[in-house]
């Protein structure tokens, strides 16, 4: 049951409006002066407040600004016999709801308070909404302790509360641009305004224009009426265009306009419209590659590389490979109401010296298999995709040898025998990554072809 608070000194208007409200269902209570007004605030949670603009003890002004600073969450609507502007707007100001002009009629009020406490609910269920976005993309979700993350998340923290700054962000697919995106929204000066994300590579051209900018009537066949484009819609938030480097060079001078000079035109339109939207822009392809060839225009890339983010793959910072794989055991164990499960050594090893091409996605992506697929208490190498096996060599030995293993067995650590396998695993691996092909192999090891023979040659591994 909704609490209403009506405060008045004279007591007809009072007791009709209270009982008018009680008939609807509301809890009312009643105060006849502006210090009764406090003391019932101070002692219950009221939804709204009915509050006179004059009494004899105090100033209904004086009054509003206490109650805002003690009930900031409750709705106040204001009742005056007097046409003064300036006290109307000094409370409008100070976050009074809406005005009431006595005399006044029990129906009307009523409307006006079920309007207004319609919209508290509704502005309390988007703050809900705001709440949840922020705790989903808090800076703690960017999980990880390597000095490469580490270091973005510096820049992150410098960049989020200037809601003016473009921001690029680049890395390989898979490494968390939306997320860093979504983080820099919602941790910003625009966290309660709409952010918007879309991906330029999945729309064809003729169609991304018309989803950013809208369009007039007319403008094409099916056009019927005019519709406001995504830009238009983030007024006051971001947009994010995710894979800007698939967008078309007649698209980019657009984008270029909008950051320039805050202002664009829908298609089939003749009137520029202003817009203030904080851009925020994501790429896996070298943008100063395609700015050197043509297909990407050099004065928007100067225009977007303001704040510039890299984010590092999962193999440069495989530190948090293991950070990453128990939170996302954690978050499916919740999900699918399965046990938390460990991880054997062997497994953890695996999983560290896996290179992960599909940097956090694949992750997430094995993570979420083991815990649908296993029931077992603990992942083994055998709850492991076989990729991840086969690039880290099948789950055995590994294939650098600990030179703690030949200590700790007590004997005299042979140099020259360790020396020749460390170096035997690296050649093997090298050319297990290169599928065989010896020149590859040479260059990762930083070798020339007739270098690598001769090692080969020399440690027997030809026949091998």
């Amino acid at each position: 049951m909704k609490k209403i608070l009506v405060a008045g000194e004279q007591d007809p208007v009072r007791e009709e409006l209270s009982l008018a409200l009680i008939d609807e269902g509301y809890d009312v209570v009643t105060a006849r002066s502006g210090a009764e007004c406090l003391a019932a605030a101070d002692g219950g949670d009221f939804d709204l407040v009915l509050l006179a603009m004059r009494f004899a003890d105090m100033n209904g002004i004086d009054v509003l600004q206490s109650l805002r600073k003690s009930q900031p969450d409750t709705t106040v609507i204001m009742m005056t016999a007097h046409g003064d502007i300036e006290s109307t707007r000094r409370a409008l100001s100070l976050g009074a709801f809406d005005f009431i002009h006595r005399p006044v009629k029990s129906r009307a009020v009523v409307s006006i308070i079920k309007t207004a406490l319609e919209i508290r609910c509704l502005r309390r269920e988007f703050q809900q909404i705001i709440y949840k976005n922020k705790e989903r993309y808090g800076y703690h979700n960017l999980i990880g302790k390597s000095e490469a993350l580490q270091g973005v998340l510096e820049v992150l923290a410098r960049v989020a509360t200037n809601d003016a700054a473009t921001i690029l962000i680049e890395g390989a697919s898979g490494t968390g641009k939306s997320l860093v995106a979504k983080c820099l929204h919602y941790n910003g000066l625009r966290a309660y305004q709409p952010f918007v994300e879309i991906s330029c590579a999945s729309i064809p051209p003729t169609l991304l224009e018309s989803e950013l900018f809208g369009y007039e009537a007319g403008a094409f066949t099916d056009a019927k009426r005019p519709k406001k484009g995504l830009i238009e819609l983030a007024h006051g938030g971001t947009v994010f265009l995710d894979e800007i480097g698939e967008m078309h060079p007649a698209l980019q001078a657009k984008v270029l306009q909008v950051l320039e000079e805050k202002t664009f035109r829908r298609v089939g339109g003749t009137k520029s419209l202003e817009v203030d939207t904080r851009i925020i822009a994501a790429t896996n392809r070298d943008l100063k590659a395609a700015v050197e060839s043509g297909a990407f225009r050099q004065d928007l890339y100067y225009r977007l590389n303001v704040i510039n983010i890299q984010l590092p793959t999962l193999h440069e910072r495989n530190a948090d490979v293991m950070p990453l794989v128990e939170h996302f055991i954690h978050h499916y164990s919740r999900e699918l109401r399965k046990p938390v499960k460990t991880v054997s050594d062997e497994a953890r090893e695996l999983l560290v010296r896996y290179e992960w091409p599909g940097n956090v996605r694949e992750l997430l992506n094995t993570v979420e298999r083991i815990m649908i697929l296993e029931d077992g208490a603990s992942i083994t190498p055998g709850n492991l995709p076989p990729e991840i096996l086969k690039r880290s060599g099948n789950g055995k030995k590994p294939l650098v040898p600990n030179s703690a293993d030949f200590l700790d067995e007590g004997s005299a650590a042979d140099y020259q025998a360790l020396t020749r396998e460390f170096q035997s695993g690296m050649i093997h691996r090298a050319l297990q990554r290169s599928g065989g092909n010896k020149s590859e192999a040479a260059r990762a090891l930083g070798l020339s072809r007739l270098a690598l023979y001769h090692q080969m040659k020399r440690l027997d591994l030809l026949k091998k």
